[in-house]
């Protein structure tokens, strides 16, 4: 009997699963938010590791990875699935992109709830998934498409679990060196999954392990054994930061050897945490994302009422405390099972550590609302990494976590309290039908994002053709700004006018603050000069099928894009060459990837992104300039000798090289420290591994 309840409340939950997120698995193309579209040409540029320097970033200028942990999922997934096995990309994203979140959010939350919740039912581990795979947090996120937030997202119950574990197998564990050595292997996992969510996405990695601290802090508090035997806690806790951040070591190095700062200068500030505070106190405490249920940017909308209803249940939990015996004291440990014997014990500290991190969370997520919204922001400019987090929705992570544990709790406890055995089966029954109502926008079908419909346009189909069959290197440049089926590639980069002529790139000839002034300066000659030394050859008017950039009160107005076509027609130097929903204009010359400043020939040949090979004849010294923008770690190597970039006032590379006939190399200089960060995470995952099951083969046991 219990098996066939068990087998219809997975069905149950698979069933709702797919309801909510049928849109991934009935259109063609999962299209929508921050995922990226990717025609097959640009698929087929992919390599197994992805290079450190990429001619696509910097706005079609060149620059550095910036996403690089999250960028090596991507490349292996398209080139070991697409180039080796030769799947359609479409299949392989959907499977081990958004498959993935589903399978891994499902898996870790109800591994959480089985973990925490003695002898937990099957109908909490259900409710328990169901509600941290399908709030509107993450339902937000996914439908915008920021599929490296989610996965992370997915991976936080395990992480979770995984370090509660380690800490409590030391909180009255034996002294036997038998049995420590054997709780190596518990420290080790814990390190490979949280290396895995470190990999998808740093910030939700760094709000998992504060849970974890609070959960120590907590642990250290109030029990005895750990104060007793604060070695084993050092060693099993340290184990699996190392784990993490070894593995970590082919992105993390290169940072660390270069003191370089991934992140754009002045991109977290006090001003952009006051901006991005759109949840408040009532909507973070229902777990109410503000922008539900339509995803509009800076659209908050009203509370909806019927979400308070989750925190009473949550809280709730508090009352039944005093009827808990905390048994974890008094349990003595005589052999090996007690890992599975502590992960059933549910108590006190347990409720309460859920409940406070929650109740954090929530204060957390609100930004820098009231109330104490001046707490949040000393803490937002005091607290290492706390900058990360100037979109503070983040800490919903928090209100999920303990949500998902306490709620099924709860529930247990109230319908012991309120009903007979008869009818137990109302309360899980009735909040099933009430957490299917609160997301009933998304079974619907009302969702936006990645749960539309969109397909392709065939104008965009016509324009790659066109762009693809130009074997030349050279860059298109869109006004304002590009749209998600731009073809894109090593040899055709995109640039997009609205940041180019912005007061963040100060190499522009002008900064123009709309299209009005846009359309002035593109008229100067000394326009032309620019966009000729960077490579332009094409200006794109795009067709803003989806209705993102083309608008008036954040509604698509067509005469906005006809308005702009026409400015454009005024320039003299711009010739039209395609005229529809999408208008193209050529520039009449432009200069090459590598160009001599002075009179000389050269050729290159692009080995990768990060490293060319040229051949230059020059009569006098001569000035090598690399269309790309300026870094100092660009240099080029001439029978050993290397010549460090020089930066021009266009802020690109130059190299001074001297006169005759010689092949030289141009090469991004970090790209050695990935390949050594490579080596260094393949080498602690071996050791890893090999160390999981030698220890699991000598069978440690006391």
């Amino acid at each position: 009997m219990k098996k066939i309840q068990n087998s219809v409340l997975i069905a149950f939950l698979l069933f709702i699963i797919f309801l909510v997120f049928r849109p991934w698995f009935t259109t063609a193309e999962i299209i929508g938010g921050d995922w990226p579209y990717f025609f097959g040409e640009s698929i087929r540029e992919f390599t197994l590791f992805p290079p450190a320097w990429s001619p696509g970033h910097g706005n079609g200028l060149g620059g550095s990875i910036i996403a690089y942990n999250i960028d090596q999922y991507l490349y292996f997934t398209a080139f070991f699935f697409t180039h080796i096995l030769h799947i359609p990309w479409v299949f392989v994203y959907k499977i081990f992109w958004f498959g993935l979140f589903l399978f891994l959010s499902i898996f870790s939350s109800g591994y959480l709830v089985k973990s925490m919740i003695p002898r937990s039912r099957s109908w909490q581990i259900t409710v328990g998934s169901l509600l941290y795979t399908t709030n509107t947090y993450i339902l937000m996120v996914v439908a915008g498409g920021q599929m490296g937030i989610a996965i992370a997202y997915s991976i936080a119950p395990l992480v979770l679990t995984s370090f509660i574990k380690v800490i409590d197998t030391i909180l009255s564990s034996s002294r036997n060196i038998k049995y420590q050595i054997s709780n190596i292997k518990y420290a080790i996992i814990a390190g490979l999954v949280l290396a895995a969510q470190i990999m998808f996405d740093p910030r939700i990695a760094y709000l998992t392990i504060g849970g974890v601290v609070l959960y120590c802090i907590l642990q250290l508090v109030w029990q005895k054994a750990t104060r007793n035997n604060p070695f084993s806690l050092f060693i099993f806790t340290v184990i699996p930061f190392g784990v993490a951040l070894l593995l970590n070591a082919y992105w993390l190095l290169p940072i660390v050897v270069t003191n370089s700062n991934p992140v754009p200068e002045g991109f977290f500030t006090t001003e952009s945490l006051q901006f991005f505070s759109f949840a408040d106190f009532s909507h973070a405490l229902g777990l109410l994302h503000p922008n539900w249920p339509e995803n509009i940017f800076g659209k908050t909308y009203f509370l909806q009422p019927e979400f308070l209803l989750l925190p009473l249940i949550v809280f709730s939990s508090l009352l039944f405390i005093s009827k808990i015996k905390n048994q974890r004291s008094k349990i003595q440990i005589k052999s090996q099972k007690f890992n599975n014997l502590i992960m059933k014990q549910f108590n006190n500290e347990t409720i309460l550590f859920f409940a406070l991190l929650g109740l954090i969370g929530v204060f957390l997520a609100k930004g820098a609302n009231p109330p104490f919204g001046e707490v949040n922001i000393w803490l937002y400019e005091h607290t290492p990494f706390m900058q990360l987090f100037r979109d503070p929705t983040k800490f919903y992570l928090l209100v999920s976590l303990s949500y998902s544990i306490l709620i099924p709790f709860s529930l247990v406890e109230i319908s012991e309290k309120v009903l007979s055995v008869k009818y137990k089966v109302l309360i899980p029954a009735a909040l099933f039908i009430f957490l299917l109502f609160l997301i009933r926008p998304a079974i619907l079908g009302q969702f936006g994002g990645t749960f539309a419909k969109h397909e392709v346009p065939k104008e965009y189909v016509e324009l790659k053709n066109f762009l693809a069959s130009q074997p030349e290197f050279f860059r298109t440049l869109w006004i304002p700004k590009q749209q998600r089926f731009t073809y894109a590639s090593n040899t055709h980069p995109s640039i997009e006018a609205a940041p180019l002529f912005s007061k963040g790139n100060p190499y522009a000839p002008f900064i123009a603050t709309n299209s009005a002034e846009l359309i002035s300066f593109l008229k100067n000659s000394k326009t032309q000069k620019y966009l000729s030394s960077i490579a332009v050859k094409y200006v794109v008017v795009p067709y803003d099928s989806l209705g993102e950039f083309f608008l008036e009160d954040r509604k698509y107005n067509e005469k906005e894009r006809i308005t702009l076509e026409k400015s454009l027609d005024t320039i003299g130097w711009l010739k039209k060459q395609k005229e529809g929903r999408i208008t193209l204009y050529e520039v009449p010359s432009y200069e090459d990837r590598f160009i001599l400043r002075n009179t000389g020939k050269l050729s290159y040949r692009i080995i990768s992104p990060s490293l060319y090979a040229i051949s230059v004849s020059t009569i006098d010294k001569n000035n090598l300039i690399f269309s790309e923008n300026f870094n100092p770690y660009w240099v080029a190597k001439i029978n050993g000798d290397k010549i460090s970039s020089v930066k021009t006032k266009e802020g690109l590379n130059s190299f001074s090289v001297p006169s005759g006939e010689y092949t030289l190399e141009v090469y991004y200089f970090p790209e050695q420290y990935y390949s050594y960060g490579r080596v260094i995470s393949l080498v602690t995952l071996c050791i890893a591994i090999m160390t999981i099951f030698m220890l699991k083969s000598k069978n440690y046991a006391v």
